[in-house]
C-alpha cells in the first residue's frame, strides 16, 4: 500500500509537467468528458489500420475506448505457459507482476504518464512469455477509439523471460467519425537474458487526435529487441521518444516509418543507451511529409561501455513545398572503444530514376509509387512471414496514396 501511495503522490506532483518535446495538450479537455458520443465502429477503425476485421478473431487483447472487449490466450499459447490478460488483473492475481510496474518508465516522467496512473484505471495489457518458449505466430493487441473526445489512457507491460522468443503486433487507431481525442499509451518491455522480442506497432489516426506513447525497454545480457513503428494518416500531433537500456551483448534494431499529412506535428524518435560491453543499436527512420506537416525525427545513441556499436540512419522526403522535416541525430560516448556513426539525408525523387522507370513502360504515377515504396521499405531482421506480409501491404498502400 505504501508503494501505491508513493506512486500516486509522484504522479500528482507531475500532473502539470509538460513533456520536453512536442506541443502541449490540455488534458482537462479530455479528462472532463471521459465518455463521449459514439462516432464510429470498431470495424471501421481496424480497416483504417490495414489489419482488417478478421484480426478480432485472432487478437489476444482488444480495448475500445475504456472498455476491454477481448482478452484471451489461444490454446497453443496456453500450452506454452504464455499469459495474456488485462493489466489490472495481472497486478491483482500475480504478486510478481508488480515488480515490473513503473520500472522502465517513470510515473512522473511528465503529465501524460501521471495521467495514466491517476485516471487510467490500470487498463491495458500484460503479456508474459516463460523461459525458453518460442512463440512464432504474432500475438495481436488492438487499442481503438470510437468515441468523441475520448481520453484513452493505457498501461501495457510485456515480459519475455530468459531464452524465450515472441512476436507482438499492436494496432492503435480511431474510427472515421472521431474528430477529437487523446491517446496516451505507456508501454514497458522487459527482455530477459538471451531472449528476443520483435514488436510492430501500427498507428492510424485522424485530424484532431493527440497521441502520446511513452515507452521504456530493458534488454538484458545477450537479449534482442527488434522494433518496427509505422504511423500513417493525419493526426493533430504525436510525440514519442522510447528509451531502450541495453546490457552486456544486448542488441537493438529500431525502424520508424512516418507518413505525415495535413498540418500535424510529428515529433518521433528513440534513445538507445549502451550500458554493457558489446551492446549494439541501430536506429533507422524513413519520413514522407506532405501538406504543411512538420516532422522532427530524433535519434540518440549513448555509449556507456567499451566495445559498443551504434548507427543512426535517417532519410526524409518532403512531397510539398510547405512540409518541413528536421532530422536530429545525436551521438554521445563517455568511454574508449565505442564506435558510433550516423547518416542523415533529406532530398527529392531523382528525375533520372523516374525517367528510367517510365522508359521501361511505367506511367509517371506508377514510377513514383515504386520509388516511394522503395523509400518506405526497411528490411527488419527476423520478422515472421505473417508480419512481413502485413508490413509490405501497408507500405504498398501508403506509396499508392502518396502519389494520389
Amino acid at each position: 500500500m505504501a508503494e501505491v501511495a508513493e506512486l500516486r503522490e509522484r504522479a500528482l506532483r507531475a500532473l502539470q509537467s509538460p513533456a520536453p518535446y512536442g506541443p502541449d495538450v490540455d488534458l482537462e479537455r479530455y479528462l472532463s468528458s471521459r465518455r463521449g458520443a459514439a462516432a464510429g465502429t470498431v470495424e471501421d477503425a481496424l480497416e483504417k489500420l490495414g489489419l482488417g476485421r478478421s484480426v478480432l478473431g485472432r487478437a489476444g487483447y482488444v480495448q475500445v475506448n475504456e472498455e476491454i472487449l477481448r482478452s484471451i490466450v489461444a490454446r497453443r499459447l496456453e500450452q506454452q505457459g504464455v499469459l495474456v490478460m488485462p493489466l489490472h488483473e495481472a497486478l491483482e492475481k500475480l504478486p510478481w507482476a508488480r515488480g515490473y510496474y513503473w520500472r522502465a518508465v517513470p510515473v512522473d516522467a511528465d503529465k501524460y504518464t501521471a495521467a495514466v496512473e491517476l485516471y487510467g484505471g490500470r487498463k491495458g495489457y500484460f503479456i508474459y512469455v516463460p523461459p525458453g518458449a518460442r512463440v512464432e505466430q504474432p500475438i495481436y493487441t488492438c487499442l481503438l477509439i470510437t468515441e468523441e473526445l475520448e481520453a484513452q489512457l493505457v498501461h501495457n507491460i510485456v515480459v519475455v523471460d530468459e531464452g524465450a522468443e515472441a512476436n507482438l503486433v499492436s494496432g492503435c487507431g480511431v474510427s472515421h467519425g472521431v474528430t477529437g481525442a487523446l491517446h496516451v499509451g505507456v508501454s514497458e518491455f522487459y527482455v530477459k537474458k538471451g531472449a528476443t522480442l520483435r514488436y510492430a506497432m501500427i498507428h492510424s489516426w485522424v485530424p484532431g487526435v493527440h497521441v502520446r506513447p511513452r515507452t521504456g525497454v530493458v534488454v538484458e545480457e545477450d537479449g534482442s529487441y527488434v522494433n518496427y513503428y509505422l504511423i500513417h494518416g493525419p493526426v493533430a500531433s504525436v510525440q514519442s521518444y522510447p528509451v531502450v537500456e541495453l546490457q552486456r551483448g544486448a542488441r537493438l534494431y529500431s525502424a520508424s516509418i512516418i507518413v505525415a499529412e495535413g498540418d500535424a506535428v510529428y515529433d518521433i524518435g528513440a534513445l538507445a543507451r549502451l550500458r554493457g560491453q558489446g551492446a549494439s543499436a541501430e536506429l533507422v527512420s524513413r519520413v514522407l511529409a506532405r501538406g504543411s506537416a512538420r516532422v522532427y525525427a530524433r535519434s540518440r545513441i549513448e555509449a556507456h561501455a567499451p566495445d559498443t556499436r551504434g548507427h543512426i540512419e535517417c532519410l526524409g522526403l518532403p512531397l510539398s513545398g510547405d512540409a518541413v522535416i528536421e532530422s536530429i541525430p545525436e551521438l554521445h560516448s563517455s568511454v574508449e572503444g565505442a564506435e558510433l556513426t550516423h547518416e542523415a539525408a533529406i532530398g527529392r525523387i531523382a528525375e533520372e530514376e523516374l525517367e528510367y522507370l517510365m522508359s521501361r513502360g511505367f506511367t509517371e504515377d506508377e514510377a513514383r509509387g515504386l520509388l516511394l515504396r522503395g523509400l518506405l521499405h526497411v528490411e527488419v531482421p527476423g520478422l515472421p512471414a505473417p508480419l512481413r506480409s502485413l508490413i509490405r501491404y501497408v507500405e504498398r498502400t501508403l506509396a499508392e496514396k502518396a502519389t494520389g
